[in-house]
Order: C-alpha cells, then structure tokens, then sequence
C-alpha cells in the first residue's frame, strides 16, 4: 500500500508541473507572430520583383531606342588628323612667321559633316584594322588609327549626353574580313558588363564590296566535275583539289579587300607623274632629315605608307627608289601585286586549316553517296560553309546597359 502511495504522489507532482503547457503557448505565438508578418511583407516582396520587372524592360526599351539613335543619329562635325609621322619620319613644325596654330592639323586633318553614328563606325572598323603577329598587334595603316579613336570619343559622348548617370554602359563594334583570321577591328567603350545586362545586336554594311559571288566559289566544283573526279585513278585527291580551288577563289575575294585597304592602289597610281603643287606656308610647315630629297608631303606620305606595309608588315624585300614629283607605276603595280598574292595565300592556309575537317568528312560522304543530287547537296553545304568563313558579310555592333 505504501508503494501505491508514492506513485499516486508523483503522477501528481508531473500533472501540477504547467512549464510545458507555457512553452508550447510561445511557440504558437511565434508561429502566429510569423504568419501575420509575412502577410504583411508579402505584398511588398512581390512589388520588388515588379519593380525589378518592370526596370529590366524598361532598360530594354531605353536600349533599343539608344541603338537606333546611334544607328541613325548625324553628327554634324567630325573630324580626325592623319598622323604621317607615324610611317615617314616628316617632322610638322612652324616658322616664327607663320600664321597657321597648328601645322599637322593644317596639313592633315579630315573634317566630315553630316555623317550619322554608324557610317563613322563603319568607317573606323575598315580604316582600324590591326593584324595580329605572334601576339603583337600591329596597325595596316597606322596613318588613320585616329579615326577609330575620334568616332570612340564621338560616341561615348553620346552616350554620356543620352543616358549618363542614369545606366551603366558598355558598346561594342567587331569586324572580320575573313571569319577566325588574324586581321580585325574593334571599337569598344565602356567596363566589362554584367551577364544579366540588356543586350542590343545589329549587323551593319562596311564601305568595301567583296567582288566575289557565289557562283565563283561553286564553279570549281560542280556535277561533271564530280563525275570526273569520281572516274579518276584518285578520286579521294580530285574532290579535295576541287574543294581547294574554291578555297584560292573565295580567298581572293577577301585579299583584294585587305589588299586595297593597306595598299590604296588607285591612290598611290594616281601620284605618278603627277606634279604636287604645295604652297610655300605649307612648305615652311615641313621640316626632315638633311639629305632628303622631296617637296611634297603627299609624296613622302605615301613612301612611308608603301614602305611600311612591304618591309614591317609582310617582310617584302622591295627596293623603292622614287622620283622627287612621283612615285613610279611599275613600283606600285609590282608591290599591289606581291602583297595581294601574300594575303591570298595567307588567307586561304587559314580557310583551309578551318575547314579540313569538314572537307574530309563531305569528300568521304560524296565518295560514298550512290545519287548525283545528294552528292551537288553535299558539296554545295560545304562550299556555302567556304563563302561565309572567306566574307562576314558585315560589322556587328553591340549594345549594354544596366
């Protein structure tokens, strides 16, 4: 009986404890607590994600609106001073007489009116083009790099002006002659944007023409061709010499545009025989080594453009011995013809190294395909893949903000 006591005396004292029934009290206030709160916030946690909606696509609005003023904007004044002394060696000094503030800019600068964004652009791609040589960047023409760098200025003032405090900004302009070579241009503006920046992209045309048309890149390779290859003691070699010949061809077609831009043929003929007249204040301008021998900035201009692109940039051993007025045709048709047949070959080792693999492949696919039609449908895929590494068909621009 005493022991029925004692378990009746402690099954008492657990009921009288109540600090389980406080604790599990605070626990559903807490719970309540919370739940009131987040009704409460949520209305606003779901207005930032609007807010964060709708400031995304108005960012995307903004940029598209700033693309195409960019795209189609005038500027009224732009100018750039070609920089001879980068090439020649012409020292641009004054007299104490002179009246001119500025020499080189007298002498040299070009001014343009009325010119929208993306002409100046366009422009600045063609005449910036850089060559990459075992990881040094060297300029075509080194003479009009300023006007890659004023139509950087003349845009970012834009800019600044259209959106300046309000985004963040990054432009970007890219051209390849030939798709993955070692020649290009680039105008950019900006610090590296986020990934979740607003992203405009256009395509514009430059100021060149690749004279080379389809039908000249497919000519070689065509269903007679085929089926003489096909007959041959070597099919295998026949298919890849046709493949190869299309390859110079396309090839051509980007050389004779990178040719022209670092060897203005036309130009350069045009001052032979030519008399340069200069005035004596421009005269008084120009100053050089004692034992040259000339009288015209125009000609001296262009030596030192021809023997820079022959001797620094394709390692030509051509010996230029022009006359004081002129600069000799035969000179200029020889060097036009040297660095054009340089490039060409440059041009289509590059093409070639890319589409090896797929020359392969599509030649053992002919080889094997037992209808004519699939074996033109073949051979046309790959020469469409030739014609568009061999053109890029235009600049891309690009557009950030956030």
């Amino acid at each position: 009986m005493k022991i029925k006591k004692r378990e009746v005396q402690e099954d008492m004292k657990i009921i009288d404890d109540d600090r389980g029934f406080s604790t599990s009290i605070d626990a559903i206030l807490f719970l309540i607590l919370v739940s009131i709160s987040a009704a409460i916030l949520f209305p606003s946690i779901a207005a930032d994600e609007q807010y964060r909606s709708a400031s995304y696509t108005s960012a995307q609005d903004i940029d598209t609106k700033l693309m195409s003023t960019i795209m189609s904007s005038t500027v009224q004044d732009f100018e750039y001073t070609v920089k001879p002394a980068e090439l020649t060696g012409i020292e641009v000094n004054l007299s104490e007489d002179s009246i001119i503030e500025n020499a080189e800019k007298t002498l040299f600068a070009k001014e343009q009116k009325h010119r929208t964004f993306s002409d100046l652009v366009a422009e600045g791609l063609v005449l910036g083009l850089v060559i990459d040589q075992n990881g040094t960047e060297k300029h075509l023409n080194p003479m009009t790099k300023m006007q890659n760098i004023e139509t950087g200025k003349a845009i970012e003032e834009h800019l600044e002006r259209t959106i300046g405090q309000r985004y963040n900004y990054r432009f970007e302009a890219h051209w390849q002659p030939v798709s993955g070579y070692n020649i290009q241009s680039d105008i950019i503006i900006g610090g590296n944007a986020p990934e979740n920046a607003v992203k405009q992209k256009v395509r514009i045309s430059l100021p060149v023409t690749y004279t080379t048309t389809k039908n000249d890149i497919y000519g070689p390779v065509n269903e007679s061709s085929i089926c003489a290859a096909l007959n041959s003691s070597d099919p295998d070699k026949e298919l890849h010499d046709m493949f190869y010949s299309s390859i110079v061809i396309a090839s051509e077609g980007a050389s004779e545009i990178i040719t022209e831009i670092v060897f203005p043929y036309e130009y350069l003929s045009s001052l032979n025989g030519t008399e340069i007249s200069i005035d004596s204040e421009q005269l008084a301008c120009i100053a050089g080594p004692d034992n040259a021998n000339y009288s015209s900035p125009v000609i001296k201009g262009a030596l030192g453009c021809m023997n820079y692109t022959v001797k620094d940039l394709y390692g030509l051993n051509v010996e230029m011995t022009p006359e004081e007025q002129s600069i000799g045709l035969d000179i200029v048709d020889m060097v036009h013809d040297l660095i054009k047949k340089k490039n060409t070959k440059q041009i289509s080792e590059h093409i070639l190294h890319v589409q090896n693999d797929n020359i392969n492949r599509t030649v053992a696919q002919i080889c094997n395909a037992s209808d004519g039609s699939n074996r033109i449908e073949l051979a046309n895929t790959q020469l469409s893949k030739i014609y568009r590494n061999s053109n890029s068909g235009g600049a891309d621009v690009i557009l950030m903000i956030w």
